[in-house]
């Protein structure tokens, strides 16, 4: 009887000491780093103690590089919650004591309201089965709550979130794989955060998953929460390409999971809460409301983001300013016009603060006025030359300046070569960099030879698609480092392009001269015009794109063909050639 007693009491003692080990909540954010004292416990039990919801939303942040997309849901679930008070629950954010994650970001999780918890565990490093054992079973010690939805950082809510809290413990939202689930409930309770624990060790021990095993012991898949339920009510990024790093996806199946719509619906949520958490960041720059003014409006102006129906012909995109060059772009205009495969001309007009002389349309037929389309602009910005145009037809737009003629020939013969190569840059003014992820540093130069890494936007063929990109779901920061610089706009989007595809771009030798009247008074003239646009490289990659350069060198020309050039062989001229 004593040694039953005895058995019983360790065995009883064991499971204790688990259940407190591993137990997740056992301290807070605010001393996430610091020695535990007595002050910060009574603080910690302050905060548990008071949990007494029957529910609660639940997420894990394993990858400090994912506090933005984090953020973000949390936002939307607060947004979610203020369409109807009475849904309201905790938002919990578990986060392994093995994940490094600024104060500044904890104290930006929690002025969204989320409670942040350290796990008791760290993530161990060493084994993915075991990452994904350490990361999931902390839901299943939060044994102050009955049911827990989780969901992943990929996810944003718009309404009707305490739906979720009517599906049973078990239940989960399955995308394009069984193993995908960014949505699931589940029900916190020891005996079942042990079992998980067993199963971890099976797992570890095995050839098995830890995800495989979770499925098979916890989930049941007759409880499926339908797709079609959630949609809209809430948006799963499950695609590999995401709202957050699309810049950086660098793949040519790119297209196969680019959704503009849904990637700026994420967009304008993330400005939504840098507005909130940072409202200083912004207030010196007039430009801020551009981006969310000018895609709005685009996107009530068409019913896809992405649909371009014509491919034989192109569109013309032509920047200007000044007065005083309109005669000259009236020339242009209609030496653009006389070709067949050129759609639409538009003209964005860049100063807010006059009207566009009635001049440019002098002498252009009656017959193409149509053909021809003014773009006033609200804001003064180099950026909107990239602006998205609800009038544009062709999936290809050759964009140029006010101050650059093309022959027509050469000109349809670029067009030529991007039809090639869609994903591509292509056009006639080639550049060179470099970036050192060390330092930083970075260099812009002018070319004579290859590589070459930049397309100038002076004279450039591109995806329709890109102008969307870059206006609408690009970060607004680096539009403002644009318009704090009055420069390097073309830089943004060549790294976005080839960001996104991974493709090089191309550079087309004309046949003909081309004419470039910015030679003599361009902007490009000044002294410190290359330093500018080397430190804007500089900026940009390293800011936004992780020190990771996006930019591929290329090799490549495409020139008009021409007979090769052959003659009768002739040995004794080939051994006086080789000898010298």
């Amino acid at each position: 009887m004593n040694r039953r007693f005895y058995i019983l009491t360790s065995i009883s003692f064991l499971c204790c000491l688990l259940i407190f080990t591993f137990y997740p909540s056992l301290r807070s954010s605010s001393e996430a780093y610091a020695s535990s004292t007595q002050a910060s416990r009574g603080e910690r039990n302050s905060v548990f103690n008071a949990y007494d919801k029957k529910g609660a939303l639940a997420t894990m942040l394993c990858d400090p590089n994912m506090i933005e997309p984090t953020l973000v849901s949390i936002y939307s679930l607060n947004a979610a919650f203020a369409k109807k008070p009475s849904s309201k629950a905790d938002i919990i954010v578990l986060i392994p004591e093995s994940i490094r994650v600024e104060q500044q970001d904890i104290h930006r999780l929690e002025k969204l309201g989320a409670h942040v918890i350290r796990t008791a565990f760290p993530q161990s490093t060493l084994d993915d089965k075991s990452n994904a054992c350490n990361s999931l079973i902390n839901l299943w010690a939060l044994f102050d709550y009955q049911k827990i939805v989780y969901f992943s950082p990929d996810v944003v809510f718009d309404k009707n979130v305490d739906q979720l809290f009517n599906y049973p413990p078990g239940s989960a939202l399955s995308l394009n794989d069984d193993q995908d689930t960014p949505l699931f409930v589940l029900a916190p309770n020891p005996s079942t955060f042990e079992g998980l624990i067993r199963d971890c060790s099976k797992a570890l021990a095995s050839s098995s998953s830890f995800a495989e095993l979770l499925q098979d012991s916890y989930f049941d898949y007759k409880l499926r929460i339908p797709p079609k339920e959630i949609k809209e009510n809430v948006h799963v990024y499950s695609a590999p390409m995401k709202p957050w790093n699309f810049h950086a996806y660098s793949d040519i199946d790119w297209k196969k999971h680019y959704d503009p719509v849904g990637f700026y619906k994420w967009r304008r949520v993330n400005n939504d809460v840098r507005r909130l958490l940072d409202p200083s960041a912004t207030k010196d720059w007039v430009n801020e409301p551009r981006q969310q003014i000018v895609c709005d409006s685009y996107l009530q102006s068409v019913a896809n983001a992405s649909y371009f129906p014509i491919h034989d012909q192109f569109s013309v995109m032509i920047s200007t300013y000044n007065p005083e060059r309109i005669e000259h772009l009236s020339l242009i205009i209609r030496h653009l016009l006389k070709s067949d495969k050129v759609h639409t001309v538009f003209i964005t007009w860049h100063n807010p603060a006059l009207d566009v002389p009635a001049s440019l349309y002098q002498d252009i037929p009656e017959k193409d006025y149509e053909r021809v389309k003014v773009l006033g602009q609200t804001f003064d910005s180099l950026n909107n030359r990239f602006n998205p145009v609800d009038e544009l037809k062709t999936d290809a737009v050759y964009i140029m300046d006010d101050d650059i003629y093309v022959d027509l020939k050469d000109l349809e013969f670029t067009f030529s070569v991007w039809r090639s190569r869609k994903d591509s840059v292509v056009g006639h003014f080639p550049r060179v960099h470099t970036y050192d992820p060390l330092t930083k540093d970075a260099t812009y130069k002018l070319i004579q030879k290859a590589p070459y890494s930049i397309i100038l936007t002076k004279s450039m063929f591109i995806r329709s698609d890109y102008l969307f990109s870059y206006t609408c779901l690009l970060e607004p920061k680096l539009h403002q480092l644009v318009d704090n610089q009055l420069n390097c706009e073309d830089l943004g989007f060549s790294m976005m392009t080839s960001g996104m595809s991974n493709a090089a771009s191309t550079f087309v030798r004309p046949r003909k001269h081309m004419e470039d009247f910015g030679l003599k008074q361009g902007i490009s003239t000044n002294t410190a015009h290359m330093p500018a646009r080397a430190d804007c490289i500089s900026d940009f990659i390293t800011q936004f794109w992780n020190a990771k350069d996006p930019l591929v060198n290329s090799y490549d020309i495409a020139a008009p063909f021409a007979k090769p050039l052959i003659r009768v062989g002739d040995w004794e001229r080939i051994e006086r050639t080789i000898l010298g």
